[in-house]
């Protein structure tokens, strides 16, 4: 049997600097828009379908509930 020495390594934070993710949502507005402005054709090819299936199925929930009504 062969013996392996296993470390431990335990990471903690200290309570005066717990700002670790700060960086990631600094200026996130900014580079939403950037990412945006950049790639509007591929967002549109993204939203457009998911928004107009989402519409349609609501439409067509809206006109089954009244279609009993004629």
């Amino acid at each position: 049997m062969v013996a392996v020495r296993l470390r431990e390594v335990a990471y903690t934070l200290s309570p005066m600097h717990q700002n670790v993710m700060n960086g990631l949502w600094k200026d996130a507005a900014v580079k939403l828009r950037k990412r945006v402005a950049d790639n509007w054709t591929s967002a549109l090819t993204l939203v457009v379908p998911i928004a107009s299936t989402y519409w349609y199925a609501e439409h067509f929930r809206q006109e089954e509930k009244l279609q009993h009504r004629t």
